[in-house]
């Protein structure tokens, strides 16, 4: 065998040895797309399937911590949450808001989320008020997104008495500015006011926990509540001391603690009166 018929042989195999892989290559190719169809496919059911559960959590988003009973609002019936305590009749209902939520996560400043501290401290301010015999509703119980209509929607359609919104404080212009402030509607929300006051009352007595004063402002859930309302700002996150102060189990427990006491003794002073 000379060369030249060594070389036609040599670059016949290599053709043989390419048409063979791209033959291989195709049938691979073949096989996977239905493979990959199918898991396209089962990843879409899923998707709808987390897609419809969720939407269905948002419709009893309550239940984590209440049962709530829903009837046909056009047939005119109201929403008729019952609550977690025992003997669910209590002589006095707050509703605890824990500001924010889901995707709206409010303010952000370093290792502190908003929506986080918020819903630590309405957790631990329900288990205060319930050891008091006081039934609690809370907004949200976990990390979901309430519009602020829900929110009220929550007082304004239960048996409570009172309403309390849980948020924290930002100031960018001065950073120095520390301490827990508390909102009500206008000068018209007497009663409103006078929670405002009882709750700055009982936080300033804490050495520990910074107070500023209670005033007006209108937020929508002070402005569309039925029932005596107040917003808490808890504390400034611009504040370093204060941002890591509100990061702390221990603080976020003395806060609820001191709130529930100004809330309690209002509810006395009322019960008095």
């Amino acid at each position: 065998m000379n060369r030249k018929q060594y070389g036609k042989r040599k670059k016949l195999r290599k053709r043989k040895i390419k048409r063979l892989m791209i033959a291989y290559l195709l049938r691979a190719i073949v096989i996977l797309i239905p493979i990959i169809i199918m898991i396209l496919m089962v990843c879409g059911c899923l998707y709808i399937y987390e897609r419809f559960t969720k939407e269905d959590e948002k419709v009893n988003k309550y239940t984590d911590i209440y049962t709530d009973i829903y009837t046909d609002r056009k047939a005119g019936n109201d929403v008729a949450p019952v609550t977690s305590t025992e003997n669910n009749v209590p002589g006095f209902c707050v509703v605890v808001d824990a500001g924010h939520g889901g995707s709206d996560g409010g303010t952000v400043s370093g290792k502190a989320v908003e929506k986080d501290i918020n819903l630590s401290v309405a957790l631990k301010l329900k288990g205060i008020l319930e050891n008091d015999n006081i039934e609690v509703i809370l907004t949200r119980s976990s990390d979901e997104n309430i519009s602020l209509a829900d929110r009220t929607s929550v007082a304004n359609d239960s048996n409570a008495d009172f309403f309390i919104s849980l948020h924290c404080n930002y100031y960018e212009k001065d950073a120095q500015i520390a301490g827990l402030e508390c909102y009500y509607n206008n000068s018209n929300a007497t009663e409103s006011k006078e929670y405002a006051d009882s709750i700055i009352n009982a936080v300033s007595l804490s050495e520990d926990i910074k107070t500023r004063y209670a005033k007006t402002a209108g937020y929508y859930v002070l402005r569309n509540t039925q029932k005596p309302a107040v917003l808490v700002e808890m504390g400034f996150l611009s504040n370093y001391s204060e941002n890591q102060k509100l990061l702390d189990d221990d603080y976020q427990e003395s806060l609820a603690q001191r709130i529930a006491e100004g809330i309690s003794n209002e509810i006395g002073d009322c019960e008095t009166s």
